[in-house]
């Protein structure tokens, strides 16, 4: 399965990204083990709160992440 990462605000900063494409042998994973391998791969991540969208909506560590999803990486967002 392929995916794509998007990254926003700080997050793009630390990634030096603000997009990229990863591919899993798995037809699916869940968010928890995404996020482990961004902090794993992105170290600096794990010191940032952040929060995870799939496919534009808001998500939990349970969410299944599936083949072509776009999934975003979002900074804490200031109203104003």
């Amino acid at each position: 399965m392929t995916i794509t990462l998007k990254y926003f605000g700080l997050l793009a900063d630390i990634t030096q990204l603000k997009e990229e494409q990863f591919t899993f042998d798995e037809e699916a994973i869940s968010v928890s083990a995404l996020k482990s391998k961004i902090e794993s791969s992105y170290q600096n991540i794990q010191n940032t709160s952040y929060t995870i969208a799939v496919n534009q909506t808001m998500s939990d560590l349970q969410t299944t992440i599936k083949d072509k999803d776009v999934i975003a990486f979002l900074p804490p967002f200031a109203g104003g």
